[in-house]
């Protein structure tokens, strides 16, 4: 019976033993996790303009393909290069926008297509600058692309145009009052519509510079050329420097303030000023020694040289100035009406109309001449009276108007700067016997560095006498003219000090005596490097 028993008991516990092996494990230690999704390799990228990066997909384990991909702005991140794992991603611009990325496989009936999506963000490359390198500010361009590219660059403060073959220019508007411009381009035309700190040609093809802009002035160092003024430009200033050259301007309506001749240079101005345009000044300085003018258009010439000057139709109402003694204008009129011709004593002579190579000598006396003798002549003997004795008493700070040729008038640090109103005439007042000169010098000095420039030189010599109520002379008055002086490069916000020195002469060819000096102070306003200029004369009391 006990061994019956024991074998139920081992029957039971077997049974629910295999009944048990048939349960679920409660707690499967061996049991793997469940695999992750496929994805992309990030969901959120930084890219720099221009930068390029590979997307790929992750945890590709059911064979997902690469079917489409899309940007939301391609403007910002385009995509290309796209395979059945991969695609390129580019920065284009600054800014955000999303990749989406459209995947299928072929392992699932079901569930078989998924989309996914990356943020981009597009950001400004910042350039690395090497401390040790110096800024590039120099620019020598030989195509129009180059121009182009030089002009936007603001580090560029000279553009030299130098082509090696012919490649004409054209310079649209714009203002670039810190750059430089050098044209040395033989083969090519030139057309600027642009103003610059200063234009200086070298080599041009001797065709055409035309210029459309207004305010520019220009260097002229070319051996020929023709420059073109188009209706509506206007040129401050032309300075014609290089001998035996050939040089015509062309005024289609446009205006031209100053042609300034410093070399023997044949010069042809030809076309039309615009209805009521003033006479334009062409100035022959004293190295202009036998240079020639044909003008066809109206113009007042001032000469410190011997010069020869044919005015033809179209020129009426053209003037002469001799400023010196022992020179001479050589004169054919073939306008309409007479050429006046004025002296350096003041005197006048005239030249009638169809007169052929007229000459007109400078007188070289000392003696006054009242002005206004119309074909008249003078003679006499200098006094050779020293200067040394002359003096000035009396003196005070000079007074004078500085205005900008944009900005008006400036600002002034100090009261000794006297404003005055437009137009006014100050003059030295000399007292003594014969003709006196004045040789001036203006300088300019920053009081807190080593800036100085000196702006302007020359002599003074009497435009008209001073009489007292019984007509007898007292002395002559001697004019500061205006001066354009160029302070581009002081220093802005720095108080400026300007002096005036002044030495009397018994005549152009005397030593000149002791030296005379007046200061005033100026401040450069912040922003304003134009140029200024000096629009009324010094007063120094009275000279005896």
């Amino acid at each position: 019976m006990k061994k019956n028993l024991i074998k139920k008991v081992f029957a039971v516990s077997l049974s629910i033993a295999m009944a048990c092996s048939l349960l679920p494990a409660a707690n499967p230690v061996t049991a793997s996790a469940a695999a992750p999704y496929v994805s992309l390799k990030t969901t959120f990228k930084t890219l720099k303009v221009g930068q390029k990066y590979k997307m790929t997909l992750k945890n590709n384990t059911v064979s997902w393909k690469i079917k489409k991909v899309e940007t939301t702005d391609k403007t910002i991140a385009t995509v290309y290069g796209k395979t059945t794992s991969q695609v390129m991603i580019k920065g284009k611009s600054e800014g955000r926008a999303t990749i989406r990325v459209h995947l299928k496989t072929s392992k699932r009936k079901a569930n078989n297509t998924k989309t996914l999506r990356c943020r981009v963000k597009v950001v400004t490359a910042t350039p690395v600058v090497d401390p040790t390198e110096p800024t590039k500010t120099d620019a020598t361009v030989t195509t129009q692309a180059e121009l182009d590219a030089a002009l936007k660059d603001t580090k560029i403060t000279k553009i030299t145009i130098k082509p090696a073959a012919a490649a004409n220019f054209v310079i649209a508007q714009g203002s670039y009052p810190n750059v430089d411009l050098i044209v040395d381009a033989p083969q090519s035309d030139v057309e600027n519509s642009a103003t610059f700190k200063s234009i200086t040609v070298e080599n041009i093809k001797a065709e055409t510079f035309t210029e459309k802009a207004v305010g520019n002035t220009f260097t002229w160092n070319a051996a020929n050329g023709r420059f073109v003024v188009s209706k509506g430009a206007s040129v401050k200033a032309i300075n014609l420097t290089k001998a035996n050259s050939k040089v015509s301007v062309k005024v289609e309506e446009g205006t031209v303030a100053t042609i300034n001749v410093s070399a023997k240079v044949e010069l042809v101005v030809e076309g039309k000023l615009p209805e009521g345009a003033a006479a334009i000044a062409v100035n022959f300085s004293s190295a202009a020694a036998n240079a020639k003018i044909t003008t066809a258009v109206k113009v007042a010439v001032s000469t410190f040289a011997k010069i020869a000057a044919i005015f033809e139709k179209g020129a009426e109402d053209s003037t002469i100035k001799l400023e010196t003694t022992n020179i001479s204008a050589t004169v054919t009129n073939n306008t309409t009406k007479a050429i006046e011709v004025t002296k350096n004593d003041n005197t006048k002579q005239t030249i009638a109309v169809g007169a052929q190579n007229s000459t007109v000598n400078a007188t070289n006396t000392t003696t006054p001449v009242t002005p206004g003798t119309i074909g008249g002549s003078s003679s006499g003997v200098t006094t050779n009276k020293t200067a040394s004795s002359d003096s000035v008493i009396t003196p005070s700070a000079f007074s004078v108007v500085v205005s900008g040729s944009v900005y008006g008038v400036t600002t002034v640090s100090s009261a000794s700067l006297l404003i005055y109103e437009q137009g006014k005439k100050e003059a030295f007042t000399i007292s003594g016997n014969g003709l006196r000169a004045i040789e001036y010098t203006l300088t300019a000095k920053a009081t807190n560095s080593k800036w100085n420039q000196t702006l302007a030189t020359g002599t003074l010599r009497q435009s008209y006498a001073i009489r007292d109520k019984n007509d007898k002379l007292t002395g002559y008055v001697n004019e500061l003219p205006n001066m354009n002086v160029n302070m581009k490069n002081a220093p802005i916000g720095e108080k400026i000090k300007l002096t005036l020195t002044l030495k009397v002469k018994e005549t152009d060819k005397l030593t000149a005596g002791p030296s005379i000096a007046g200061t005033a102070e100026i401040t450069i306003p912040a922003g304003e490097k134009e140029n200024y200029t000096v629009n009324e004369s010094a007063t120094f009391g009275d000279w005896k």
